[in-house]
């Protein structure tokens, strides 16, 4: 290998020393690469990870060999090797001899498309949870395709369960968007490339991604992603919204532009639920929450406490949650300590509420109110329930000229006390899913900003979907994010 190949490796180790996996996948994408440095390829058995010999020597959790079989690229820097031309005996290496430079590069397995009738035989069956017009959830298998041009094929390792996933179920529909036969659920997921079809360059096999499920038109006649609203786009296909399937299965086809590679330190539940943070995220920054403001969060359901995240890190002070349910604040106090909650009476009316749960942000401020005199209120309050009472609620609670923010989703027809907010300038404003929140996301839990993991109260493998989903469903069990996994971490 010439001195200028060998300057252009941006990894050079000793044995024994460990390898950075991402490093390894971006140098192994390239073909040109291998060409130039003239690599020799060997082939790998087929690895146990429980087993596996490698791993004395390398802390690498790619090599889980779950499809296939990888392939191991050996650059020697240093003579005299230490290395047989057959790289499965184990005696052969030796970490004591530190003075022989390898580099290894780790492929991780492909699904060819040129060849993917053989490479995708190898596969498991693709396991995929349809919602049908019967109000019913199946569990169905079907043969793995190709990914065709732009597409890429994801093993979805980890996907989390949405309130529309069960809503979708119960009532065969959502809103304008009804299931006329089958509908795959799931939207929250993450995963790993497997194969990517013709003229796919942002990813590669063995990249761990998101999948962002919505993608518009892009269309330069589309006034909304022509302007950067593409959350808004007419023709957007969400991915588990009628007719489109979605990603609670295990291998699903994306369109390439549309999945976000991510760094190697975040595990698939996080990845997965960079889909919520995305949500309370992209409220987050309309609400212009900043240091200070006093919030008021109604609702400790998912959304409710990936929202009191985004409040705490945006340096929202104090912030009090509600719910109906007292195990949800008192877990929302768990995640955020600091946190005020009341609980809800549904016997009480909304402005009864409104003026207890000023009383507490009082209490919060520190401050001592005279008798006649108004309590502390929010000035931004995030609704995440799109319940009547709760918005009713949120609209007596918050101080004039303030923001009552509707990131729930609710009835069609619902009763607002008008002349409340009009009278006192209050703001009502909706959200309709995100928009470029995803690098942000990504940003934010792979840095230890935002704890997103620590939602989690169920998992559930593939192979019980359809339990996740009920378990998700049932009010008699305490549950905030269920996830549902394949081939757990």
């Amino acid at each position: 290998m010439s001195a200028a190949a060998t300057e252009r490796l941006p990894l050079h180790c000793r044995t024994g020393d460990q390898i950075d996996r991402r490093i390894c996948r971006v140098l192994c994408s390239g073909a040109k690469f291998q060409e130039r440095v003239g690599l020799r390829q060997e082939p790998l058995p087929r690895l146990d990870e429980r087993r596996c010999w490698f791993r004395q020597f390398f802390s690498l959790t790619l090599l889980r060999a779950k499809l296939g079989q990888y392939k191991v690229w050996i650059i020697e820097t240093a003579a005299p090797p230490l290395l047989s031309h057959s790289i499965d005996r184990p005696r052969s290496l030796h970490p004591s001899k530190a003075h022989s430079v390898v580099v290894f590069l780790i492929m991780a397995p492909v699904a060819d498309t040129k060849s993917s009738s053989m490479e995708l035989s190898a596969l498991k069956d693709n396991l995929t949870l349809m919602a049908t017009h019967k109000k019913e959830l199946e569990l169905i298998k079907s043969a793995p395709a190709a990914p065709g041009p732009g597409m890429a094929l994801v093993h979805v390792r980890a996907t989390g369960v949405c309130g529309s996933d069960v809503h979708f179920w119960k009532h065969a529909g959502l809103g304008p968007w009804k299931i006329e036969s089958q509908c795959a659920l799931g939207h929250e997921s993450g995963g790993i490339v497997i194969a990517v079809g013709e003229g796919v360059d942002n990813v590669s096999p063995g990249d761990r991604v998101a999948i962002e499920p919505g993608v518009p038109c892009f269309k330069a006649t589309c006034d909304f992603c022509r302007t950067g609203k593409y959350n808004l786009c007419p023709t957007v296909d969400f991915y588990s919204v009628p007719p489109k399937d979605g990603t609670l299965k295990r291998y699903h086809e994306h369109p390439a532009g549309w999945l976000h590679k991510v760094p190697d330190n975040m595990s698939y539940e996080e990845i997965a639920l960079l889909e919520p943070l995305s949500v309370t995220l992209q409220a987050t920054l309309q609400a212009e929450i900043s240091l200070g403001t006093p919030v008021l969060i109604t609702g400790a359901g998912p959304i409710g406490i990936v929202q009191l995240l985004c409040a705490s890190a945006a340096g929202a002070t104090p912030i009090v949650i509600t719910d109906v349910v007292q195990d949800r604040l008192d877990f929302a106090q768990k995640i955020v300590p600091g946190t005020y909650t009341y609980q809800i009476d549904p016997k009480k009316s909304p402005l009864e509420s409104a003026t207890e749960i000023c009383k507490v942000f009082s209490k919060a401020s520190g401050k001592h109110i005279a008798e006649g005199q108004k309590d502390v209120q929010p000035a931004i309050t995030m609704e995440c329930t799109g319940i009547e009472s709760s918005i009713q609620t949120a609209a007596y609670a918050t101080a004039a000229s303030g923001l009552v923010f509707v990131i729930g989703v609710g009835a069609n027809f619902q009763q607002i006390p008008f002349m409340h907010l009009s009278t006192n300038e209050i703001t009502l404003k909706f959200l309709f899913r995100y928009r470029d929140t995803w690098p942000r996301a990504i940003r934010l839990v792979s840095s230890g900003k935002i704890d997103v993991k620590q939602i989690v109260t169920s998992r559930f493998p593939l192979e019980k979907a359809k339990e996740a989903v009920e378990h998700a469903a049932d009010r008699t069990k305490f549950s905030v994010k269920t996830i549902i996994y394949d081939d757990e971490e």
